[in-house]
């Protein structure tokens, strides 16, 4: 965080000093944690600073990509002011779970956002029928420090085939040229309601969606309440050749702040701006045309900022 100052002080005429009072303006810079460029996250968060650049007291707004459990790091740590995350990265930190190596006890919640779905993708006439199918084929997570890579080596311990399964790392573009060319057998990836690289993955491929076993997703909702049950995807005709539906585990997006470095007023300043100017957030992913408001104040298992929390309980979302 860097504060800014201008002072007016005096004016000189050519025969006498004019002494008027000084007016000091403070400006605080933020560092923003924000995702990858290409990814979801990172329009979401531009769509943000440009409404919090307009909060009196804040700013310049830099943005510095990065991944979900690296900014949650970053916050802790005060290289970040405020981040873009995952609740269950967040949930992890605080507890000082893998991969952190140390609780992120600095880091609390601003306000909740859209959800990411746990999914694995296959061609339609894979043999890949579950999840355990995986074991010796080729499956592409999201790159290293990305929270659905930690979901998903997750799902493969709990499922008994971790080290059978040969993972990569690609992002989702070149992910998706190798699953067009064939070079991996699935698609392990988190998208929102409307993710544009998999809409037009759909439109040229004819794909599947790998159910996951019901004891695993009862076992991780009742290990983090930061996942919840819900189908994917939302509306038929949005993932044009995509021929199925699943029940599914999901986990909401969260803006983060540094409790230490980010007061109470400006806490409070930053989420009454950016519930009062939703709409000019929404132009950041199509899959915030469904969330309102009041959801930013959804409790999903890590404590809000206490600023936060006076803005939500004045408008009756929170008691």
């Amino acid at each position: 965080m860097k504060i800014s100052r201008s002072f007016v002080s005096t004016v000189a005429t050519a025969s006498s000093f004019v002494v008027l009072p000084v007016m000091t303006a403070y400006a605080v810079d933020l560092n923003f944690g924000s995702g990858r460029q290409g990814g979801s996250q990172y329009p979401v968060t531009v769509a943000m600073s440009q409404v919090l650049e307009k909060v009196p007291g804040i700013g310049r707004v830099s943005l510095q990509p990065g991944g979900s459990i690296g900014n949650i790091i970053r916050v802790d740590t005060g290289k970040s002011d405020i981040a873009i995350s995952m609740s269950i990265s967040l949930r992890d930190g605080r507890a000082g779970n893998a991969p952190f190596k140390k609780k992120t006890s600095n880091a609390v919640q601003l306000m909740t956002l859209h959800a990411f779905n746990v999914m694995a993708l296959v061609p339609a006439d894979s043999p890949i029928k579950s999840f355990r199918d995986f074991a010796g084929k080729k499956i592409n997570f999201a790159p290293k420090g990305y929270s659905i890579t930690h979901v998903g080596f997750r799902i493969l311990e709990k499922l008994g085939i971790k080290g059978k399964v040969k993972v990569g790392y690609l992002r989702i573009g070149g992910a998706i040229q190798a699953f067009k060319d064939g070079h991996i057998d699935g698609l392990l990836y988190a998208p929102s309601n409307r993710y544009g690289p998999i809409i037009n993955l759909a439109q040229t491929r004819t794909i599947r969606a790998v159910q996951l076993d019901k004891k695993i997703m009862d076992d991780m909702v009742n290990e983090n309440p930061s996942f919840f049950k819900t189908t994917w995807p939302k509306s038929k005709g949005i993932y044009k050749r995509l021929v199925n539906k699943v029940t599914n585990i999901a986990y909401p997006n969260i803006i983060l702040a540094n409790k230490k470095r980010i007061s109470n007023s400006q806490a409070y300043a930053m989420v009454k701006a950016i519930a009062e100017n939703f709409d000019k957030v929404r132009v950041g992913d199509p899959s915030l045309n469904d969330f309102q408001p009041k959801d930013m104040a959804r409790n999903v298992g890590s404590p809000f900022h206490a600023g936060a929390v006076r803005y939500y309980k004045e408008r009756g979302w929170v008691k």
